[in-house]
């Protein structure tokens, strides 16, 4: 009897600390502006979202209610809007507020630990956003105007005021080795961060953020992007060309090349153009090559664009537009983007144009 009681006792006390490892998450909101659904979603290591609750509503208010085990990065969404509030859940009450015509102004207050600690920060980004939008309006005020140092040196504050962001949010990474660092990282790539800075902040993630699910969905793009710099080799590509043969980078024999990502529907590719071409006419026999990768879809508008902007290089392409490849070899995330290799496809200049380019071309020529 003692034995059975004894279990009972041991059976009990282990069902407790369960659910003792369990939080509960309670949220209220208001999106101001929204009659639909509004989701609650997760997002797995690969990118992946999942929906852990969602609301119908005709007034945009909504409450939802659940369990973790740990602190989790999630989202809130109002569904056909561009509105995006992130939210750490974990035990706690929360309040959120929002507005779909107001995407920058919402509120996540109350929470854990973990939500405290992303509020802390947010606050220092509204105070440099406000002062970075300050500037922007007396920017665009003075830009129909002919006072050119004027222009230059409200240009200059803003480069200024992006500093600070970035120092800012280093500071806040290398203090926090937790949830919130690797789900503000993730946040920010999948914002068109910079391609340099992701790998150099993704350093500094301690070993607990990069544990994370979040920091497990950015560890794979931050060491693609650290292969991609200066100095790393560049990845080789196997596409057609516009008459259907096999071209790749390495089979390009050359001591100097420009990979020119570019599309036909793209606006400032076709701008740089002509500077490509002015280059490549300078140099080309001294060993410069140059080889168009598109990210077109249909094979007459690439084609035609060759015609038209009388690109005389090599052009390949697999027609799949932000569905190709080179995307994910390349981390292409917007265009034009153009790298210059030498003659062992080291990568010696990315994201150069105009001056820059030449200058760059240049020196591996004269190498």
């Amino acid at each position: 009897m003692n034995w059975h009681k004894k279990n009972i006792a041991m059976l009990v006390g282990l069902l407790f600390m369960s659910l003792q490892m369990f939080g509960q998450y309670k949220i209220s909101g208001h999106i101001k502006n929204h009659g639909g659904r509004i989701l609650l979603l997760v997002q797995d290591a690969t990118g992946k979202y999942d929906t852990l609750a969602n609301s119908l509503t005709a007034n945009g208010k909504f409450y939802f209610t659940g369990k973790v085990r740990r602190p989790i990065a999630a989202e809130i969404r109002a569904v056909n809007t561009r509105l995006r509030i992130p939210i750490f859940l974990e035990k706690g009450d929360y309040k959120v507020s929002a507005d779909v015509k107001q995407l920058k102004v919402y509120e996540v207050a109350g929470g854990g630990k973990m939500q405290k600690l992303r509020n802390e920060f947010r606050k220092k980004e509204l105070e440099l956003q406000r002062e970075c939008d300050s500037i922007r309006k007396e920017y665009e005020a003075e830009y129909g105007k002919d006072d050119y140092f004027s222009r230059l040196q409200i240009k200059g504050l803003l480069l200024r005021y992006e500093d600070l962001y970035d120092e800012a949010e280093d500071e806040f990474l290398k203090a926090n080795d937790n949830i919130v660092s690797a789900a503000l990282l993730a946040w920010r790539m999948e914002r068109l961060m910079e391609r340099k800075s992701l790998s150099k902040k993704y350093e500094l993630l301690g070993m607990n953020a990069r544990a994370t699910v979040p920091g497990c969905y950015v560890k794979p793009f931050a060491e693609k992007i650290a292969a991609l710099v200066v100095g790393g080799t560049a990845p080789d590509l196997r596409m057609q060309t516009p008459e259907g043969d096999s071209l790749s980078i390495y089979g390009v024999k050359a001591k100097a090349k420009i990979i020119d990502f570019w599309a036909s529907w793209c606006g400032p590719c076709r701008a740089e153009n002509p500077n490509v071409k002015k280059i490549y006419e300078r140099y080309k026999s001294k060993g410069l090559e140059v080889i168009g990768v598109s990210l077109d879809i249909k094979v007459d508008a690439w084609c035609k664009a060759i015609e038209a902007d009388g690109l005389p290089w090599l052009h390949m392409s697999d027609l799949k537009g932000w569905n190709s490849i080179v995307t994910d070899v390349y981390q292409i995330h917007g265009i034009p983007m153009l790298f210059v290799l030498d003659e062992n496809n080291r990568i010696v200049g990315e994201g150069l144009r105009g001056e820059e380019l030449e200058k760059c071309v240049q020196k591996v020529l004269a190498q």
